[in-house]
């Protein structure tokens, strides 16, 4: 596997913008959701360079399925020239960290912005990471999930070589994406119609409105 070219003028993205609130049956269905596993209709479940082994990360249960305070998490996203797109990934990663209540949780652009999946890697390590799951926040199993972002990956673990880590499978297929999908269109169309606000997704660069 090769890496993806060394990316042109990155800019650190740390600014957090407010976002829009969902509807309220999304809000719902994302507060019941639970951990599903993933069966094999949908491909590789994951792909890790180093050999999966006991460790502190292990519940009380003994096992070491589930994350915990010893796990580290970057969510990845594939990284934009436009700032705006890259703060988004921190809100993001903001509410990923309220919900979940995960300890260890930092944000990486696969390219193009900072910080880096390299950047992430060393901040879960510094902050007593034990082993470390890199999540593609992606929405299908494409070239970038099954090449460009195991190869950064498996570079940025060569400075923590007793660090474990785990690239996840992309979001996929889930019947919540359908609620996402349709609030959204349901929103634009409110605010095509002028009965309600811009959203913070388009963030000021253009307005939903009807072609004819």
């Amino acid at each position: 596997m090769h890496a993806v070219s060394a990316p042109l003028q990155p800019f650190p993205a740390t600014r957090t913008n407010k976002l829009t609130p969902w509807g309220s049956d999304v809000r719902n269905s994302i507060g019941s959701l639970k951990l599903l596993r993933i069966g094999p209709n949908v491909g590789h479940l994951a792909m890790s360079a180093k050999p999966s082994s006991a460790s502190s990360s292990e519940t009380a249960g003994g096992e070491s399925c589930t994350v915990g305070e010893k796990d580290g998490v970057i969510i990845v996203d594939h990284g934009s020239r436009r700032q705006e797109s890259n703060f988004m990934l921190n809100d993001f990663v903001a509410m990923f960290r309220a919900r979940t209540g995960y300890k260890i949780v930092e944000p990486a652009h696969m390219e193009l912005a900072e910080p880096t999946i390299k950047d992430a890697f060393g901040k879960c390590v510094q902050q007593g990471a034990s082993r470390v799951i890199v999540s593609p926040y992606f929405l299908s199993p494409g070239r970038h999930w099954k090449q460009d972002i195991p190869a950064l990956a498996a570079e940025a673990s060569k400075e923590h070589s007793n660090i474990p880590y785990i690239v996840t499978a992309p979001l996929g297929l889930h019947e919540l994406m359908v609620d996402v999908m349709n609030d959204r269109i349901k929103y634009c169309l409110r605010h095509a119609a002028g009965d309600a606000d811009e959203c913070a997704v388009c963030a000021g660069t253009r307005k939903c409105r009807l072609y004819s």
